[in-house]
């Protein structure tokens, strides 16, 4: 028969007794485990929902058991892991080298030669839908609408087939000139150049000018079509009368291919639409030329 000896309490330091033939005789005396026993509870883990056993003493009570707190998720960029716990309230979505390989981007304009920057987000989409990065600045991007409107007009105004390249000029080559060709000869019959309308609340224009004469031939505004829903449209006034001549929108055709190309109308319907699209020339340095002519 086991014999008892003397322990003391590591709480309140009292002494009790304990046999000596027990295995793991108490730490604690009677009162102090009583007290301790009461500072515990159990509570259900948030994922497995099996019992968790907490101490109200705990800076942080845990929600969840140590093997059922982290788990893994695919990063939004490469697809593989990322360990994360579940218990963060804004948890990672990208590898610390993923979100360093997407970081914002200064770029140079493609057309007009300033800095410009690719966000984070837009490198995303285009990574998911296999698109190319953004070689335009957003104003070059919104300028697009109205070159297209303006030259389209112009087919009316030379009654040829056109061939439209964007140039750089100006000391610093920050200066885009749009240049019409006869598509039958490479003759230029016009330039369309980017300008600013408004005292206070200016807007951009795109001014159509005869490459012989130096004469303003019309001015190409940003207007919009809809009454529930706006669309946005470039509308072209002579510069003669002032009288609205075309309007120009953006139309996508194709089934399981979509194009999209610039659809010019004349307002008194004389003629039928005009149509310009986008094209890639050349072998090695491929160049982005816009065709317009009679649809």
């Amino acid at each position: 028969m086991g014999k008892w000896r003397t322990e003391s309490c590591e709480q309140c330091g009292s002494d009790f007794y304990v046999r000596e033939d027990w295995e793991r005789p108490p730490r604690y005396c009677k009162p102090c485990r009583e007290e301790r026993a009461a500072k515990w509870y159990d509570k259900s883990c948030r994922h497995c929902g099996g019992t968790l056993r907490v101490c109200v003493e705990w800076d942080r009570i845990p929600d969840y058991h140590k093997e059922c707190a982290w788990t893994e998720k695919p990063c939004e960029i490469c697809g593989q892991g990322i360990r994360i716990h579940r218990g963060w309230d804004n948890p990672p979505r990208r590898h610390k080298e993923c979100r360093e390989s997407v970081a914002p981007k200064t770029a140079s304009c493609a057309q007009c030669g300033h800095l410009f920057t690719i966000s984070t987000g837009t490198q995303l989409r285009c990574k998911e839908n296999g698109w190319g990065l953004p070689t335009r600045c957003p104003e070059c991007k919104h300028d697009a609408l109205l070159i297209k409107g303006a030259v389209g007009a112009l087919r009316d105004t030379f009654r040829v087939p056109l061939e439209t390249m964007i140039e750089k000029r100006g000391v610093f080559f920050t200066d885009k000139v749009a240049v019409v060709r006869n598509a039958l000869n490479g003759d230029i019959l016009a330039e369309v150049t980017m300008d600013k309308e408004g005292c206070f609340s200016t807007k951009r224009v795109a001014v159509a000018t005869d490459a012989r004469s130096g004469d303003e031939i019309a001015r190409t505004r940003e207007g919009c079509q809809g009454t529930f829903v706006s669309r946005r449209v470039a509308e072209t006034y002579s510069s003669e009368t002032g009288d609205q001549t075309h309007t120009t929108k953006m139309v996508e055709q194709g089934m399981l291919i979509r194009k999209r190309f610039a659809k010019t109308d004349p307002v008194n319907d004389v003629g039928g639409s005009i149509i310009s699209r986008i094209v890639k020339r050349g072998w090695l340095f491929r160049k982005k030329v816009v065709e317009t002519d009679r649809h």
